[in-house]
């Protein structure tokens, strides 16, 4: 019993003195204070983007060299080297194969090491350079930037295919309806001009996305006279698709 007491007075003793400031320490934290509900919000959506991106890769579209629909080849010659220039792709290494393949692995298990990387460098950087204040807004702004952009490539894929087929009209309103608010929550909270901005370039990529789905809808396409067969149709004609379950 005697033996315990010592113990436990050794640690009061080395542990004591620094009690007191621990509230201190709590209170020098890096960067800048933020509204806490941003912070919730940034880790909902990180968890329902990382479930989305497990559906995505489960029924990922797998192209198979061997299904690809070959042209037609005078001679034999012309048949080998086609097949050679088919393996030189799948067979293509060094640098520019794989940033080729950087966000187009097939399994999951690739996306969250690189997240885990890519999160332990950010945290490194921030140990480093956490109290400069270039660095804070430095990551902000790219952060902010990154966010805005989001909408961007369901916009450009929409506007090369002249059509919305396959896109959730439920999505598109709760991106338009959940971005309106956004902005609306940024400025009633008198958050820092990036955030009006981000809100700003998020609503009107949303915008643009309505716009084309109402141009591009079968009744307005009759109604000028557009054909949508072709673009209605351009999926189902690619030679070489097969979807498969990723394990």
């Amino acid at each position: 019993m005697s033996d315990l007491a010592s113990v436990a007075l050794s640690i009061a003793m080395a542990i004591g003195p620094v009690i007191g400031y621990v509230d201190q320490y709590i209170l020098s934290r890096l960067g800048k204070r933020f509204d806490i509900t941003l912070l919730i919000q940034s880790l909902v959506m990180i968890t329902a983007q990382l479930v989305l991106l497990e559906i995505v890769i489960r029924y990922k579209p797998i192209v198979k060299y061997e299904q690809q629909q070959q042209p037609l080849l005078d001679d034999e010659q012309q048949y080998h080297q086609y097949n050679h220039e088919i393996m030189s792709k799948k067979n293509q290494s060094g640098i520019k194969a794989m940033l080729k393949k950087i966000w187009a692995w097939d399994h999951y298990l690739d996306y969250v090491n690189f997240l885990l990387g890519f999160t332990t460098t950010i945290a490194v950087a921030y140990q480093l350079f956490g109290y400069h204040a270039w660095f804070i807004e430095t990551l902000g702004v790219l952060s902010l930037g990154i966010e805005s952009t989001l909408p961007l490539p369901q916009c450009v894929s929409n506007f090369k295919r002249r059509s919305t087929t396959g896109f959730s009209a439920i999505v598109m309103a709760t991106w338009f309806l959940g971005d309106s608010f956004k902005l609306f929550y940024f400025i009633f909270t008198r958050s820092p001009v990036q955030f009006y901005i981000c809100g700003a370039v998020q609503l009107t990529i949303d915008s643009l996305i309505v716009m084309q789905a109402i141009l591009f809808s079968t009744k307005v396409k009759k109604q000028l006279g557009v054909s949508s067969c072709h673009s209605d149709l351009v999926e189902e004609q690619r030679p070489g698709f097969t979807y498969e379950t990723i394990p």
